[in-house]
């Protein structure tokens, strides 16, 4: 089982605590176990820029389960359900996650609710609107199940994990695993593209004085943006 934890940067020093890494000690040690913390750098979506390719890395090492841990979700730090096979979204009682879920979408990306601190006053009340929302939603062939539990006595993470791999059963028996990779694979290698798209504008704005004198005349860089992307390498 590998582990990678992405927490977000100072926007001031760029540096990161890396928190989540000291909140699992007592698992850093457990066999056939890895345990990563990534700083997000800036890059929006919750993840980091590198993520894929250490998923990618951690295959190739042979482990057989990732968990992605986000730096939070609000209303843009959903790429996580773009690169994970299944989502499972938190939500705790008495933090305002009725009004989150409504304004991040969170229902859409959830393939599973765990709804921590079941133990506390308001946990019936958040699963009430959870279910609420899902007979309100377009129907699909997977029904996102609300799993409690409590986290500090490790209580219904059998449960949560039971969940997760009937969730994985469904991709494959419908044929949805295959989609969701083909998926993942064009997005990413749009964003690959994007990326050297980006760095080869730079170069060519850095080293040719005239297409840079030619972009303030312009005043806008779309004519420029074409002629640097229709360059031969």
């Amino acid at each position: 089982m590998a582990v990678l934890a992405t927490d977000p940067n100072s926007p001031f020093t760029g540096g990161a605590i890396l928190g989540d890494r000291i909140r699992m000690q007592r698992h850093a040690l457990d066999e056939k176990v890895f345990i990563r913390s990534m700083g997000a750098r800036g890059h929006l979506g919750g993840l980091s820029l590198a993520a894929r390719e250490a998923i990618r890395l951690l295959g190739a090492f042979g482990f057989d389960q990732v968990i992605l841990e986000t730096v939070g979700v609000g209303q843009s730090e959903l790429e996580v359900a773009a690169v994970a096979d299944t989502t499972v979204v938190v939500l705790t009682p008495n933090l305002g996650d009725s009004v989150q879920m409504i304004k991040a979408g969170i229902l859409e990306i959830a393939d599973v609710f765990a709804v921590n601190k079941a133990d506390i006053d308001g946990y019936a009340r958040v699963v009430t609107e959870l279910r609420t929302m899902i007979n309100m939603a377009p129907k699909t062939n997977w029904r996102p199940p609300i799993v409690p539990t409590i986290a500090t006595r490790g209580d219904g993470i059998d449960k949560l994990w039971e969940a997760v791999l009937g969730h994985r059963e469904h991709l494959e028996s419908s044929g949805r695993a295959r989609e969701l990779l083909e998926r993942r694979l064009r997005d990413e290698t749009a964003e690959v593209a994007a990326e050297i798209a980006r760095e080869r504008t730079r170069r060519a704005l850095e080293g040719d004085p005239e297409l840079a004198e030619r972009l303030l005349a312009d005043g806008t860089p779309y004519r420029t943006a074409e002629e640097i992307l229709d360059r031969k390498r």
